[in-house]
């Protein structure tokens, strides 16, 4: 059975081989996924919750479309900051001032972040997934520590290419709510 580490590298792999004009279709077709299904989680959103995104990075899907729409709809829209060996998340919008974490990763400078329970839904990031919910990162564990406790709705943002038919999973793991790619829509058991 292949290891993790070399998964991670085959999949980081295929989804730094997709081209500019591939990413940015794959962006489009992830956010009218999303806008389409009936078991979106975006149909339920008010002007109280708080979602979660990420800065697309190494060859990620990017979820900025999603961004924009949220923000046209006046919704509060968070970004993942480390904060030891979890994340924080602090307040995204046009005008942030930013800062630059260890990975070289930008995050908002925010004076009084939110921790992950205190956010409504999480759109995440992932090397690779399966369409049970399982969900390979890129092995931090900065996801699984921060939400353990399973009060958030989790989505894995993700191409079609970085799917496997199953994926190793640890104790630790902490498996998502949903899968959202650029073909596809999964509600998972989470």
């Amino acid at each position: 059975m292949i290891s993790r580490s070399q998964l991670r590298s085959q999949l980081r792999h295929a989804r730094k081989a997709l081209s500019p004009s591939q990413q940015d279709t794959a962006a489009t077709n992830l956010h009218q996924q999303l806008l389409q299904t009936t078991l979106s989680p975006l149909a339920h959103l008010t002007l109280d919750s708080k979602v979660a995104l990420y800065l697309a990075n190494d060859g990620e899907i990017s979820p900025h479309i999603i961004c924009q729409w949220l923000w046209s709809k006046n919704i509060k829209t968070y970004l993942p900051c480390i904060k030891g060996e979890t994340l924080v998340f602090a307040h995204y919008h046009e005008h942030c001032q930013w800062q630059q974490n260890q990975f070289n990763i930008a995050e908002p400078i925010d004076q009084a972040p939110i921790s992950g329970n205190a956010l409504d839904l999480v759109f995440m990031p992932l090397v690779g997934f399966d369409v049970a919910g399982g969900r390979l990162g890129m092995g931090g564990g900065f996801y699984d520590k921060t939400f353990a406790d399973r009060s958030t709705y989790l989505i894995g943002l993700a191409h079609d290419c970085q799917r496997v038919e199953q994926l190793p999973i640890e104790s630790w793991d902490v498996p998502l709510d949903a899968i959202a790619t650029d073909s596809l829509f999964v509600k998972t058991s989470g």
